[in-house]
């Protein structure tokens, strides 16, 4: 296959193919005529790359775990993905947690403004943005 065909089967632009060749991750055959030639092999390792990106791995992790399936065994794999899977599944708890936090005030302003009377008058002190500023900047 050639780089269009695999970048229309993949759903990978040929611009991120060329890159995922210089960092090593993707080496295409070389045809006599110097055009990069893919395989099914290719479009495999295609997948597993867009899988790990979606589990939030970085390429350097990624072209880790890569020569590791090449070279190694699925167990070898497997213990290399084990931690780096434990800290994206950490990264995330912490991330729900602060939006989980963020939500609380969210609704707690919401209730303060809805509680808000209507005035003409300049907002006074008890403004939800006024009164909420300080706990939002302090908690981050």
């Amino acid at each position: 296959m050639k780089i269009s065909e695999v970048a229309e089967r993949s759903g990978v632009p040929a611009s991120t193919l060329r890159y995922y060749e210089r960092l090593g991750i993707l080496a295409a055959h070389r045809s006599p005529n110097g055009y990069r030639d893919f395989d099914n092999d290719h479009l495999e390792r295609l997948d597993f790359i867009a899988s790990a990106k979606r589990l939030g791995l970085e390429l350097p992790e990624i072209r880790r775990l890569l020569d590791l399936a090449d070279d190694g065994t699925c167990t070898g794999v497997k213990a290399a993905l084990q931690p780096l899977l434990a800290e994206q599944v950490a990264a995330v708890e912490q991330q729900l947690s602060i939006l989980v936090r963020l939500q609380e005030q969210l609704h707690s302003a919401q209730v303060h403004v809805d509680g808000c009377p209507d005035s003409d008058d300049p907002c006074r002190s008890e403004c939800a943005f006024k009164v909420f500023a300080g706990t939002v900047a302090t908690e981050g």
